[in-house]
């Protein structure tokens, strides 16, 4: 972690017992180099209380199974909780599986689902990005799952620039009912598995 040194007071000679513009000159410099560490420090805490004030993020998941009703058709990923203490300014709409970012920007969009076959076989997923109901060009990946009770955790990140207002959701298809995006209750082992994370950074510009 990045340490500040805070200025310290400096210590100044004594006035001299009658003018003498060396010693003026020696106290002003050493309060000229004191004043100008103290506008930097102030200017390095403004600039991230800005940040920190202006920062916009949200982390959401869900924890439900999620499941295609027909074969080869689009579905919405929805969500069911927001995990507050990661989240500012970013929020879950309605639908659920509308994400919607509060300033225009460019933002970091990472998820991760987990799919689950209940079938024999090979099937095929396809995952990709709307951005206001409409489809991102080239952001979809195609993921395989083989054999039956075979868990699949598909992940990755967009970097998307978006308005202040504008929503996103995380798409998918596939060709088989048979998989579905599964969540699994906690152990006293471990704790829970979200159906799906989904996290929102908003990039610093």
């Amino acid at each position: 972690m990045e340490q500040r040194l805070s200025p310290v007071a400096p210590f100044l000679p004594l006035a001299a017992e009658k003018y003498d513009p060396r010693n003026i000159e020696q106290i002003t410099r050493a309060l000229r180099l004191y004043f100008n560490q103290l506008d930097l420090t102030n200017q390095a805490t403004l600039s991230e209380l800005f940040y920190l004030l202006d920062a916009k993020y949200g982390s959401f998941y869900d924890t439900t199974d999620q499941f295609a009703a027909v074969a080869n058709t689009a579905y919405a990923v929805t969500f069911n909780s927001t995990d507050t203490t990661a989240t500012s300014g970013v929020y879950i709409g309605s639908p659920t599986s509308r994400i919607y970012v509060p300033k225009t920007n460019v933002y970091n969009i990472q998820f991760s689902t987990q799919l689950l076959s209940n079938a024999g076989g090979t099937h095929t997923v396809w995952i990709w990005f709307r951005r206001n109901g409409t489809n991102l060009p080239d952001s979809t990946t195609k993921v395989t799952v083989e054999g039956n009770n075979t868990a699949v955790v598909a992940a990755w990140n967009y970097v998307l620039s978006m308005n202040a207002g504008d929503y996103v959701e995380l798409m998918w298809e596939s060709d088989d009912t048979n998989v579905f995006l599964h969540h699994d209750p906690a152990t006293a082992v471990h704790p829970a598995i979200p159906s799906v994370i989904l996290t929102v950074t908003k990039f610093n510009t």
